[in-house]
């Protein structure tokens, strides 16, 4: 082996050591967990309006078009600001080159029952920017935009299901150096979103508009003072609960971050793919498959071919449908291993628009 050869070798082991050591540092147990992107930092957990949850992209059934959907605020209320928030912006972007520089961005303004929809071609424009006004409606209520965009926003029953005190206990084995593979059922957990309301946004684009090879986003801001800031950022589902649960730091970054500036989130999430991978002995080589989980990842973008089934599993990875178990897939990738979560599909949704089953706030 010459020279260049070796440094490279001990270059590489030492890079895994030191992402390995990273992880060990910031993996202490949370006081509690939850799932996707419910309750994720200290902001949105006092602002709930402008928690993200969860973000689905698939199939219409209107043939040409393609659903995209964003969910918000786990804890919806009557009142002002009490189901989206006022003086923000929600944005759905999609990208359809890899340099996220063309596409759209739609963005929903809320006040009171009312919402503004702006559309622009940036797919990751400055915070703030929104592009021009293309369409208005009231929440609860089916309306279409001028460039022939189906919108629907207002609460609805969360489609989410997730095993809480399985994902719980699993990190807390993991934390002492031991890999539970029976974490979800000796937990026994139930649906800890069952009977829950969310505020969904509901898009049908055409696939016109779109392209055919879409990357998809979610951000929220919000106008302080002159000044439009960054609240969260969302894609795949749980990358925060099962990567970088344990870190405000972290979580903050990522939810300040755009797609192509979270380079550095990568090595964060192959060290604890690593770890997981190695103390299960799910794969011959942990670190090779923490890599490789943390390309797939990073950017966090949701990909997806307009026009064809969406599936977010452990087999493909195409678009989102409301149907599917993205807890037990996520939870697959980081293990290594098939995972299933233990917990029964409530399957609230509809086949048909706005594909969320609405609900009225008591």
């Amino acid at each position: 082996m010459d020279q260049t050869t070796t440094q490279a070798v001990a270059t590489r082991m030492w890079a895994r050591r030191y992402a390995v050591a990273i992880w060990a540092a910031l993996c202490v147990l949370a006081p509690s967990a939850s799932a996707s992107h419910h309750f994720e930092t200290s902001v949105v957990r006092k602002a709930s309006a402008l928690n993200q949850l969860d973000n689905y992209v698939f199939e219409s059934a209107r043939p040409g078009y393609t659903v995209l959907v964003m969910s918000v605020n786990s804890a919806p209320k009557t009142g002002a600001g009490g189901v989206f928030a006022e003086n923000a912006l929600y944005n759905i972007h999609v990208a359809n080159d890899d340099k996220f520089s063309a596409g759209h961005t739609f963005s929903l303004a809320f006040e009171g029952d009312h919402f503004t929809v702006f559309e622009s071609d940036a797919p990751n424009a400055a915070v703030g920017a929104v592009g021009q006004k293309v369409g208005a409606g009231t929440t609860g209520q089916s309306t279409e935009s001028a460039n022939g965009i189906r919108i629907w926003a207002g609460v609805a029953h969360d489609p989410f299901y997730g095993n809480s005190p399985g994902i719980g206990l699993f990190r807390s084995k993991l934390d002492s150096g031991v890999y539970d593979a029976q974490a979800w059922t000796a937990a026994k957990g139930a649906n800890i979103f069952s009977g829950r309301l969310s505020a969904i946004i509901v898009l049908e684009v055409p696939n016109s508009m779109l392209g055919g090879d879409i990357k998809v986003f979610m951000t929220t801001a919000v106008k302080v003072g002159e000044q439009w800031e960054q609240v969260q950022y969302s894609a795949n589902p749980l990358l925060s609960h099962a990567f970088l649960f344990e870190s405000e730091t972290l979580k903050s970054q990522h939810d300040h971050s755009r797609p192509d500036s979270q380079a550095e989130t990568k090595h964060y999430i192959a060290a604890r793919v690593a770890r997981a991978a190695g103390l299960g002995k799910t794969q011959p080589d942990p670190f090779a498959y923490g890599d490789k989980v943390a390309d797939m990842l990073i950017p966090d973008v949701i990909h997806y071919k307009t026009g064809t089934k969406a599936e977010f599993s452990t087999r493909v990875r195409n678009g989102r449908a409301i149907d599917d178990d993205a807890m037990s897939a996520m939870l697959s990738l980081w293990c290594g291993a098939l995972i299933d979560q233990a917990i029964a599909n409530p399957k609230l949704y509809s086949a048909n628009f706005p594909y969320v089953l609405p609900a009225q706030l008591k």
